[in-house]
Order: C-alpha cells, then sequence, then structure tokens
C-alpha cells in the first residue's frame, strides 16, 4: 500500500507539532501497517519534537496524497 518517498497526509493530531492535514514523505515502510515519516515546515526544515525528526506512524493515521 505505501511506498518509500510517498507523500502522505495526516488524518489526525499525533503531537503538538503534527496535525490533522499536514503533509510528510514515507522514509521507510516497516510492514503493512507501519511508517517511519519525516514533516518539513514552510522553511524547508524538519519539524522536531521530543528530540525526534521521524516519526513511526500506523497506516490508519496517514492517508496517501
Amino acid at each position: 500500500m505505501f511506498q518509500p518517498y510517498q507523500t502522505i497526509e495526516l488524518l489526525r493530531d499525533i503531537n503538538p507539532m503534527l496535525k490533522i492535514g499536514m503533509k510528510g514523505v514515507i522514509l521507510g515502510v516497516w510492514d503493512e501497517e507501519t511508517v517511519e515519516v519525516e514533516f518539513l515546515d514552510n522553511d524547508g526544515y524538519n519539524i522536531e519534537y521530543n528530540g525526534q525528526v521521524t516519526f513511526t506512524l500506523k497506516a490508519k493515521d496517514v492517508h496517501p496524497c
């Protein structure tokens, strides 16, 4: 279902920095239900939360763009 470098959109708020509707890029697909994603701000910098710049998310939390 998901592929590396595919653009996704968040279906729910993940944390205070990652909100519903934000777009990110899949960096890794761990299995059918789990992906590793990065998000950039409007200036092109990685969005960081609690020292993380990539986020392991469940497939139910994202939608392909």
